[in-house]
C-alpha cells in the first residue's frame, strides 16, 4: 500500500546527471571525500537528484558544511576513550575485589575508516575516507592508515581476552563489510572463538553497504558472519528509498544465511526524514521485512553535519505524532541523543503519552544538559 511517499522509482527524476567530484569535495581538514558507489548514483537519479532525501545524504553541500569548519570534531570523546587499536571503551564494565564481575562493559571496534558511499553527516568524518598523506588531529589507529596491521589486530584480541568484564563488541568504521575477505578473516573468526572460549557473548557489525551497494555483498560475507554465535547485523537506514529490492534480498540472505538479527539504526535528518510519513513507512517496512527498527538517532553535532539537524522541539513533535501511528513491532526504535562529551545515549519519553518536562535531561554521569542547546 503507497503513502504520501512516491516509491515508484520509476516515476522519480531518471535522467539527472551526478559525477561524484572525490577528493575536491573533500572537508577542510581533508576528511569525509565525495565518494558514492555507482549503484547509489543510480538510485539518487531515480529518487529526486541532488535535492531528493538520498541527495541530500551522499553528494556534498561544500557551502554548508565547511561553514563551522574544524568546530566540534570529536563531540562524543571516541579519540580519549581509544584503549587499543580501533578500540573505543566508553561503556566500561566492573569487576569485584573478587575478581569477578560486578557488571559488563561493551566496545567498539573501528577496523577501517572506508566506506562504498560517504555520508555527508558521518559522525567520524575527521578521519574518515581520509587519504594517507594527510595527516589528522585525531589520534585514533585507524586515522592514519585504511586498514589496521596483523599486529594491532592480535594486540585487541589479547585485550579482550585479558579483560573479562567485557561481553560485547561492535565492528564499526567506516565500514567493516567493504573491507576484503582476507583483512575481515582475520578478526571475524577469531572473535567468533572468543565467544566459544566464553571471553565474548555478543558481537555487533555495524554497516551500510547493504543500502550503499548491495551488489558488493557476496557469498563469503553471509559464510564469514555466519560463524559468529547468534550474529547481530545493524543496518544503518534513513529512508524508504534506501530499502530496494536488491537491498532487501541481501539482507533475507543475511537472515537465511547467516542467521543475524538486522536492527535498523536510523539518523534524524532536516530535509530526508523529518516527516511523520517517511518515518512511518520506513519502520513500517523494516518491521514486515523482519528487521527490527532499533534506534532513531539525533544528528551529532559535528560541523559538517549541522544544516542537517532537526531542532530538538520539532524532533520530539515528530516522534511523539508517529508513535501512535505504529503496531508494537514497528515502534521499538527508541529516540535517543548521544550526548556530546557525556557518557550514553539517552532516550527521549516516546508517543507524548506523559506530560514530562523536556527542558532537560540528565546523562549517564548524572551531568544535567538543557534540551534547547541540542
Amino acid at each position: 500500500m503507497k503513502t504520501k511517499i512516491d516509491l515508484d522509482f520509476a516515476k522519480v527524476s531518471p535522467n539527472i546527471d551526478i559525477k561524484p567530484r572525490g577528493l575536491t569535495m573533500s572537508l577542510p581538514h581533508g576528511g569525509l571525500p565525495e565518494a558514492i558507489s555507482p549503484y547509489m548514483v543510480q538510485l539518487i537519479r531515480r529518487t529526486g537528484g541532488v535535492n531528493g532525501p538520498l541527495g541530500r545524504q551522499f553528494v556534498a553541500q561544500p557551502d554548508k558544511e565547511r561553514r563551522f569548519s574544524k568546530k566540534f570534531m570529536d563531540p562524543l570523546n571516541e579519540d580519549h576513550h581509544e584503549i587499543a587499536p580501533g578500540v573505543v571503551y566508553k561503556y566500561q564494565g566492573k569487576l569485584n575485589p573478587d575478581g569477578s564481575v560486578a557488571h559488563y562493559g561493551r566496545v567498539l571496534w573501528t577496523v577501517t575508516r572506508l566506506c562504498a558511499t560517504y555520508c555527508r553527516f558521518c559522525t567520524r568524518g575527521r578521519e574518515v575516507g581520509l587519504p594517507p598523506h594527510i595527516k589528522t588531529e585525531s589520534t585514533a589507529a585507524i586515522a592514519n592508515k585504511f586498514f589496521l596491521s596483523d599486529e594491532e589486530i592480535d594486540h585487541v584480541i589479547q585485550f579482550l581476552k585479558d579483560h573479562k568484564e567485557i561481553n560485547e563488541v561492535i565492528l564499526s568504521g567506516g565500514d567493516p563489510l567493504t573491507a576484503s575477505q582476507s583483512y575481515l578473516t582475520k578478526i571475524i573468526p577469531r572473535l567468533a572463538a572468543l565467544q566459544k572460549e566464553g571471553h565474548l557473548d555478543i558481537v555487533r557489525v555495524g554497516s551500510r553497504l547493504p543500502v550503499h551497494n548491495p551488489l558488493a555483498i557476496s557469498d563469503w560475507h553471509y559464510e564469514l558472519l555466519g560463524q559468529l554465535k547468534n550474529p547481530y547485523l545493524m543496518l544503518h537506514v534513513n529512508h524508504p528509498f534506501e530499502l530496494t529490492e536488491e537491498t532487501l534480498h541481501v539482507l533475507q540472505n543475511f537472515r537465511r544465511i547467516s542467521l543475524a538479527s538486522v536492527l535498523s539504526q536510523t539518523v534524524f535528518l532536516k530535509g530526508v526524514n523529518d516527516s511523520v510519513d517517511v518515518l512511518h513507512e520506513l519502520f513500517r517496512t523494516l518491521a514486515s521485512e523482519g528487521i527490527r527498527p532499533y534506534y532513531l538517532f539525533q544528528n551529532d553535532p559535528v560541523y559538517w553535519a549541522q544544516h542537517f539537524t532537526v531542532p530538538m522541539k520539532r524532533a520530539v513533535k515528530i516522534w511523539g505524532q508517529l508513535r501512535p501511528k505504529l503496531s508494537g513491532v514497528a515502534a521499538t526504535a527508541r529516540f535517543v541523543i548521544d550526548v556530546p562529551f557525556g557518557y550514553g545515549k539517552v532516550p527521549l519519553p516516546e508517543g507524548a503519552c506523559w506530560d514530562a518536562d523536556l527542558s532537560h535531561f540528565y546523562d549517564f554521569k548524572g551531568e544535567r544538559h538543557e534540551l534547547e542547546d541540542l
